[in-house]
């Protein structure tokens, strides 16, 4: 049998300056797609940076030479790992997105975000009821009903100001009592006198009424994560203080 031998066909000869231009295109999207990935993972389930906005949270936060402040306040590092490993406790300042709000997957968040279209909205208040729980308004003041105290115990707020203690009103007519359904938390801001928070579903005080009585409490879903380190301005820098409330 005879074997015929085909020529092979010459590759073409690539210019060694295209042949590193390539390379390097190559390493630069390698390199852009693991930087998104590790931007992914981490803001999704580490920490995410979060600026104050407005004065719901002062005196605690956005407070400066003795005013509020109405603008952009403290620049923090938000932590998710904890509520990914723990639940969410009384007193814990977190950030999160309202009942009423629209959604976005995390991904889709994430670019938005990143090319300044993220529609969102993000508030930052503090926990005060939690799952199962019974939270009554009376005269001014918070009181907290569970299984540790049938009964209801008065909530001490060391954190809120003097002209804030005793000023816990209802910011819709009769509103007064929260029953926390399970797997919810109940939130207000520690300025309690202009705080759009649960007493108002998160709405303008001048909008009477909550779309659902579900609209008042917010489920894990709803959390971007607990305040966990102040970066700036400079004489904030430190870790959010939280405070124990011994019941």
């Amino acid at each position: 049998m005879n074997h015929v031998l085909h020529p092979q066909k010459k590759r073409p000869n690539v210019p060694p300056g295209i042949k590193k231009a390539i390379k390097f295109i190559g390493e630069i999207i390698i390199d852009a797609v693991v930087i998104i990935a590790m931007v992914v993972f981490i803001r999704s389930y580490l920490v995410a940076p979060f600026q104050v906005h407005g004065t719901s949270m002062c005196n605690t936060m956005n407070y400066r030479n003795g005013v509020c402040n109405t603008g952009y306040g403290e620049y923090l590092i938000i932590s998710k790992l904890g509520y990914i490993i723990d639940s969410p406790e009384r007193g814990d300042i977190i950030v999160f997105r309202p009942p009423s709000s629209d959604t976005y997957g995390k991904l889709e968040s994430l670019f938005k975000t990143l090319l300044h279209m993220d529609g969102q909205e993000f508030f930052i208040k503090r926990i005060i009821g939690l799952p199962g729980e019974t939270v009554d308004l009376k005269n001014g003041y918070v009181y907290v009903t569970n299984k540790e105290h049938p009964d209801g115990i008065k909530l001490d707020e060391p954190y809120l100001s003097a002209a804030n203690q005793g000023n816990t009103l209802p910011l819709i007519p009769e509103k007064t009592k929260f029953v926390v359904p399970e797997g919810r938390y109940l939130v207000f801001g520690d300025n309690r006198q202009v705080s759009s928070d649960a007493r108002s579903c998160f709405r303008s005080s001048m909008i009477s009424g909550c779309k659902t009585d579900a609209d008042a409490f917010i489920g894990l879903d709803r959390m971007e994560g607990r305040a966990w380190l102040a970066l700036f301005p400079l004489e904030k820098i430190g870790f959010v203080k939280k405070h124990f409330y011994g019941l």
